[in-house]
């Protein structure tokens, strides 16, 4: 595993364990100066790239990404992701079937 970089680090620093209070990316944003582009791909790299078990919930009130700390977490921060994985695959399904050349 690649050690964090200066910026990974101070986002992963700015992340709450747990997820009580999860960190908006609008937040993220005003801290750090950064765009919310930069800040999702900065979230990206932590995960993929650095396996840091990092969260999101998207409800209101209280969206934003948090570090998961136990399974129950973990989750409901699959739950969306599995669903959107699906809903993707059902599309994927629909547009390699449909006939060409209709209107």
């Amino acid at each position: 595993m690649e050690k964090l970089d200066k910026e990974e680090q101070q986002l992963l620093d700015l992340l709450p364990k747990g997820m009580d209070r999860p960190q908006p990316v609008r937040e993220i944003v005003k801290t750090t100066g950064w765009s919310s582009r930069k800040v999702r791909a900065t979230i990206y790299r932590l995960i993929v790239v650095h396996h840091q078990p990092i969260g999101a919930v998207n409800q209101q009130p209280g969206n934003g990404y948090f570090i998961i700390t136990n399974d129950q977490e973990r989750r409901q921060a699959l739950a969306p992701l599995t669903s959107q994985i699906q809903m993707m695959n059902k599309r994927v399904r629909a547009i390699s079937k449909a006939r060409l050349g209709a209107g």
